[in-house]
This record gives structure tokens, sequence and C-alpha cells, in this order.
């Protein structure tokens, strides 16, 4: 029996056509994709395969599933330098903000091991995370005799005394300290986190050679600096300063935590101390999140000086406890009672009033200067019958409930910091551009860590071979619902979030089952 040729040649190209159909696991399709590395934005259908960004093409493409995503931006995913909590839920609330990747770089933990363990261990997260090492868990280990585990309450245990960093160490014990901060980096931690406004009795001599074996491990020094006042002495600019001399002295690179808090409702001298710096050859990266409301522990040393409302600028009738049924305290006197009843307890204060032309203008100048991060500063959110221990436990185990219990309590800063960014200072303020704001959420933070971990070249891009870390959003609908008393709502406008390739976040809501994060960590010594 003879073939018609016709027929084998049609068969040949149905064949082709079928095995072309099937080249991607996933196809975003005719979506405006917006790449901050090249200025790329333009309506382009997008290919995933493997976790990893496969096409980026105005051709027409297919794959085992196709997302229609028009109308909608297609975008790098976001990359958060500052998130204390790696639990599942914490996890969750990131990815629905566009979130991608997010570490504890201020903090850190200690021993660095244990901490990515105890994620791996509990069958993962939900976003790629990392963790720096922890200078002050150390210092307490050394100073102290802190045994505590590597995680958040072990973290809280280590600081409550605050005894961890009230004296300047001697020899031996600045060689401890040294040494376990080593160890860490051994381990594959991918920053020091050094906050000495939490330990300001710490000494400089240390801090200096501290900066000196980030410089030396090329990894970047994460700093809360030493004070947080707009008063002179010991003000915010001081500590500036002197934090642009350790980096100056010891060529590291530094991660300025949240600059809005440190400067206050006055953070403009500040600003200019590090547009300085940046000018004079160092090498600063800002963070930012863009909330005046502030969520620190009881213990921290500038909620301990008697004039701190006048430093800092709030009312102590206006601070509350962070634990939910909400304390209002009345004065400062029943605000030091409570510190030290509850040292390891967390309060919220107001210190940029938004409201008023002045605070919006200080709010605007940190989200505006160049090439600062966005990064939530996000602590774990907390409710009634939550399981103790959350960062090592993992799905079923109670701390992965979802939606999340309306009695939540903590702070909205994991779950809207980006849709702020988006939705207020991108859309309704007009003081960043979409790429901009894209830019300084994805590329900036990418850009700035890839010099130190690799694996930071293939993230914060949307170009064929970046890790598939995309988020899909709408411009014109992205909202902010959380608040300070509702601080797990969720955002509006984001659709799909994707982590290495799978799907956290798809059509708006959280897939449950999800942990395709992974580990960023530095190569182990070794290795």
């Amino acid at each position: 029996m003879k073939i018609n040729k016709t027929i084998l040649l049609v068969i040949a190209l149905v064949g082709t056509f079928s095995a072309y159909a099937q080249d991607y696991d996933v196809v975003l399709k005719g979506g405006r994709v917006m790449d901050p590395e090249t200025s790329l934005d333009a309506v382009m259908n997008v290919g995933i395969k493997g976790g990893k960004i496969a096409a980026v093409t105005t051709d027409e493409i297919s794959g085992k599933e196709i997302i229609d995503v028009t109308g909608l931006v297609v975008s790098p995913g976001f990359i958060d330098t500052h998130q204390h909590s790696l639990d599942i839920a914490d996890g969750r609330l990131a990815a629905q903000d566009g979130t991608t990747t997010h570490m504890e770089l201020e903090f850190g933990r200690s021993p660095v091991a244990e901490a990515y363990d105890h994620v791996a261990k509990r069958g993962g997260h939900p976003i790629n995370y990392g963790f720096a090492s922890s200078w002050a868990m150390n210092r307490a280990n050394v100073m102290t005799g802190f045994k505590g585990e590597a995680t958040w309450d072990g973290f809280v245990e280590a600081l409550a005394p605050a005894k961890w960093g009230a004296t300047v160490s001697n020899s031996e014990q600045e060689k401890q300290i040294l040494a376990l901060v080593q160890k860490d980096l051994d381990d594959g931690a991918i920053a020091i986190g050094y906050p000495p406004a939490y330990g300001s009795g710490a000494g400089v001599k240390e801090a200096i050679n501290l900066w000196k074996k980030a410089a030396v491990n090329n990894v970047p020094v994460s700093v809360h600096v030493r004070y947080q006042s707009m008063i002179d002495p010991n003000s915010s600019v001081q500590a500036m300063n002197e934090m642009l001399g350790m980096a100056a002295s010891s060529g590291a690179h530094a991660i300025l935590c949240h600059i809005q808090l440190l400067g206050l409702s006055d953070p403009y001298m500040m600003l200019d101390v590090i547009d300085a710096g940046r000018k004079a050859g160092l090498r600063l990266t800002t963070e930012v999140y863009p909330f005046g409301v502030t969520a620190p522990p009881v213990s921290a040393d500038y909620l301990q000086w008697e004039n701190s409302d006048e430093r800092i600028g709030f009312e102590w009738s206006d601070v509350r406890t962070e634990e939910k049924p909400h304390y209002t305290f009345k004065d400062k006197e029943d605000f030091h009672k409570y510190q030290k009843e509850h040292p390891a307890a967390f309060v919220q204060m107001e210190y940029i009033d938004e409201s008023t032309p002045q605070g919006l203008a200080a709010m605007r100048a940190a989200v505006t200067f160049p090439n600062t991060i966005p990064a939530a500063d996000g602590t774990p959110i907390a409710w009634e019958g939550k399981p103790k221990g959350a960062d090592k436990l993992g799905l079923g185990s109670g701390v992965d409930v979802w939606p999340l219990p309306k009695d939540a309590g903590g702070q909205p800063r994991t779950t809207s910091t980006h849709a702020i960014i988006l939705g207020k200072w991108v859309r309704e303020q007009g003081a960043l551009t979409l790429m901009q704001a894209i830019a300084n959420s994805s590329y900036i933070p990418a850009k700035e860590l890839g010099d130190h971990i690799p694996q930071f070249n293939t993230k914060g891009r949307l170009q064929v071979g970046m890790d598939a870390d995309i988020t899909v959003f709408d411009p014109e609908t992205v909202k902010a619902n959380a608040t300070w008393d509702d601080v797990a709502a969720l955002n509006d406008g984001f659709h799909h979030t994707l982590v290495n390739g799978v799907f956290i976040l798809k059509d708006g809501k959280i897939d449950t089952e999800a942990l395709p994060g992974q580990q960023i960590r530095r190569t182990p010594k070794g290795q």
C-alpha cells in the first residue's frame, strides 16, 4: 500500500507542532512585560520551562498551561532584604504582595546552619529565603552565655535582657564573637546582621573588625545604625557618620536598614550624608518600608532614654502593645513599668504622620531616595492558638492556617509593603514611575547582592535564562488593604506570583500546598 507523500508531510508537521505546543510548562500570554535591567516595556509572551524563563517574545507560543495576562504587568518578582519571620504564613503574605525572595539580614540567625536546617526539615517555604549571620545572637552567646535556638523566639530571647550589647568586649570575647560569625559565613550566611541600635554599648573597635571580616568574606553588612534620634548628641546623623567611617575603613558594602525610620520626621540631613558617602565611593545600599508606624521591641536602646518621645517624635499616650487586645499606655511611667515587666514584648508607635504635609514629604524623601529597596521589616503574625516554634513547623501543623484568622495581630508590613509602593507612591502620588518602582523592588536588590551571592545574578530580571520568579499585577487596581488593626487583609491587584516557575499565587489565590522556595546561600567552605 502506498501512502500519499502529502499525508506524510501533514503527519510530520502535526507531530512537530504538538511537540512545540508542549515546549513550555507555563505561558504568560499577552502581558505588559517590564524588565528594569534592559528597560523593556512591551506586550509580549513569556514562556517558562524547568523553573527558568525560556522565552520572552512577540511570537505566538504554546505550553502545558497558558495564562492570559492581557492588561496586566508581568514583572520580576520582588526581593526583600529585611524580613524577620520566615513562618509559612509570612511567606504566603509576602507572595500575595509580589515578593518571591525574602531574607533575614538585619538581625540574622545563628547558628545559621541550624536556621537553614529548620526550614528544610519542615518541608520548605513558599518563597526563596536566606539568612545573615547574627552578630547580636553570637554576641549574646559570648557575653551572656545565651544558647538558644536559631529561631525568631531564640532571637527575642537573646535580645530581651539587653545585656548582650551593654558593654565593650575584651580581646578574648571579641575573638570568640568573630569566630562564631566566621563559622556562620563558612556555613552559608549571606551577610552579617549588625544592629547596634539594640546594643549601643558595644565598642567601635569590635565593630570595625566585624566589618573587616565582612569585606574579607565578600558579604555585605546589614546595619541598623547605633542611634535613632532627631536630637544631638547620639542622633541618627551621628550614627550614620559612624557607619560611614566603618564602611570606609573596612571597604565593606553596607545595607542601611529602613532609612525612613532612622531619619524619622527629619530625614534630609541624614539622606545628604548617605548621598555624600556614595559620591565618595562608599558602597551604600538603602532600604525603606513605607509606613509611618514602627513596631520595636520594648528592650530597644532607643526606648531606654528618658526623652525617647522627644528624640523620636511620638507621644507616650499614643504607644500601644503589639499583642492583642492592644493596650495603650497612659504615660511614660506606665510604659517603663511595662518595659520592666515584659522585656520581650513589642509595641507600636507612630513617628511620621503622613496625614500632614511635613510627614508626607518626609516619607516621600525616603521612598524616592535613589535606588532604595522597599523592604518590609516584617515580624511574625500571631493569632490565638498559633503553635509555638513556628519556624520549625510545616504543612499540616496549624501554623500554616489560611486564610489567617480575623484576630491575627502584629504589623501589616509583610502583607502590603509593595502594594503601598505601587498603589500610593506610583499611581496616587506619582513620586516614582512604574519602572522605577519595579527596579527598586527587583533589579536593584539583585544587582546589589549579585557581587556577593551568585544566585542573585539570575534574579530580578525578566529575561531568557533568568529564574522564573515572577509577579503579575494590575497597576490600576493594586491596593493595600492591611492596617495596623487588620494586619492580614490581603491586597487587591496581584493576580499571580511564581517562584522558580511554580505558582504560589494563582488568580489571586494562594496555593496552600506549594512550597517552591529555595535557599539563598553562600557556597559553604570547601564546596
